[in-house]
């Protein structure tokens, strides 16, 4: 057991080579008090350049204690305004899930034009709003949705579909065959979450949502976009062949 001794010998021996305070507690496991080791310590001469390197230390650390205490009040200040607009949300659900539900689908959605309409994603908070958008927007029966994992073979296949089974409240039976990856980074170990919803009409509905909502809020890139002309770059791929990247 280091005796009280000891502790002075050490905070002294630190302190003549030019310690803050602050750094001698740190290397003494704050065994005393910082009145103790001022105590200690107040007698000793510090070389100029010790001198200096102890006050660019404290304008460090006023800097560093500023940082925190603004990143603090950021956050704060962050999670009031989030808590007022969540409240704005849930005044009117319905609204906010079709829109929550159709910017989803235009970011990470996928399907074949007028056969399924689909969304892949790993996250499994933004798998239930889909499978909540696609239930009580569209009014999707599950018999028409089917899923499938696609995971790296590393991971515990089992257990990654019944994970899935719960975030989409759906049967095994509406699950595809498992997907087997081989992946360098193994970064998800529930996999990737691919829903497929078999229904034209839904494939439909939910283009014909997208078209109105780049209308409203983005008529100009929507102009811009339907007068670009498509340019088609000849020879360029051989037919029927593949590309290498």
């Amino acid at each position: 057991m280091v005796g009280k001794e000891d502790l002075h010998e050490k905070a002294v021996a630190l302190r003549n080579r030019g310690f803050t305070y602050g750094e001698i507690l740190e290397k003494i496991n704050f065994k005393v008090s910082n009145s103790t080791i001022s105590c200690w310590c107040s007698g000793i001469e510090l070389t100029p350049s010790q001198k200096d390197r102890i006050k660019e230390k404290q304008r460090n650390f006023k800097l560093i204690k500023h940082l925190i205490s603004k990143s603090i009040k950021d956050e704060e200040g962050a999670r009031a305004w989030a808590k007022e607009k969540a409240e704005l949300i849930a005044s009117n659900n319905l609204k906010n899930l079709i829109l929550s539900g159709t910017m989803l689908y235009w970011a990470e959605g996928y399907g074949s034009t007028g056969k399924s309409a689909g969304f892949t994603n790993t996250d499994p908070q933004m798998i239930k709003i889909m499978m909540k958008f696609f239930r009580e927007v569209l009014g999707v029966e599950d018999r028409k949705i089917k899923i499938m994992v696609r995971i790296d073979k590393r991971n515990d296949i089992g257990r990654a579909v019944n994970y899935w089974s719960k975030i989409v409240k759906l049967p095994l039976s509406n699950f595809h065959k498992t997907e087997i990856l081989e992946t360098k980074n193994n970064k998800y170990p529930n996999g990737i979450c691919r829903i497929t919803v078999y229904d034209v009409s839904v494939r439909r509905k939910i283009d014909n949502l997208l078209k109105l909502i780049k209308d409203k809020w983005a008529p100009v890139a929507q102009r811009i976009e339907q007068h670009t002309p498509k340019v088609k770059a000849v020879g360029s791929i051989p037919t029927g062949g593949t590309i290498k990247i």
